[in-house]
């Protein structure tokens, strides 16, 4: 397949959400991705296309970056999606070939200098940390989580803003739920702590 963007819609006919596939589930979607279906690929896109940009751009912070990598996470969808397995959700899948894709750039530039983490017990039902960051200004936050590392801000965005559970976010990070819990209470505290600085209480 030699493009995906808003010109293959055009190019084919088929308009996303206008019946047809768009009434498909992401399941039967990437099923018939890997039949070599294009239809399907871009209905595919069209779902996905904005919260993984978003995503991506958060964890890099550059937009041209941003644009780039989400190019190459819809390549690697294309050709990899016969080996997607059904033991996760679709949307799962997808962040995790984002997540990896975003982790190899940072890779490329300046070394990450992960934070130690300290074990903390967060619970699963986090309503009160949600409630805690949706009560911050969008700038205000962003600046805080642009001061975090990749690692933790994934976490954060993955909870937060696309509302993936613990189990969800490990399987997208590679690495266990208790990792992902202490990244978690890591982020919080260090928001907690700018927000404090500036003398903004709860």
């Amino acid at each position: 397949m030699g493009s995906f963007s808003s010109s293959e819609a055009v190019s084919t006919g088929y308009v996303p959400g206008d019946g047809g596939v768009a009434s498909s589930s992401d399941q039967q979607l990437i099923e018939s991705v890997a039949q070599g279906d294009e239809l399907a690929f871009v209905e595919l896109y069209s779902r996905y296309k904005v919260s993984l940009y978003n995503y991506l751009l958060r964890l890099l912070n550059d937009r041209s970056s941003a644009e780039d990598i989400l190019q190459e996470v819809f390549v690697a969808i294309w050709k990899g999606a016969g080996r997607f397995r059904s033991q996760s959700s679709v949307k799962t899948w997808l962040f995790r070939i984002a997540h990896n894709q975003a982790m190899s750039w940072h890779r490329k530039q300046k070394p990450v200098i992960e934070h130690k983490e300290e074990i903390i017990q967060v619970g699963q039902g986090a309503d009160p940390e949600k409630d805690f960051l949706k009560s911050w200004k969008t700038d205000q936050l962003q600046e805080a989580l642009s001061k975090l590392s990749p690692n933790h801000r994934a976490v954060v965005e993955l909870s937060f803003v696309h509302d993936l559970t613990y189990n969800e976010i490990a399987q997208i990070m590679d690495c266990p739920v208790g990792t992902i819990k202490s990244r978690m209470s890591y982020a919080l505290k260090h928001l907690d702590g700018v927000l404090k600085r500036r003398g903004i209480s709860q």
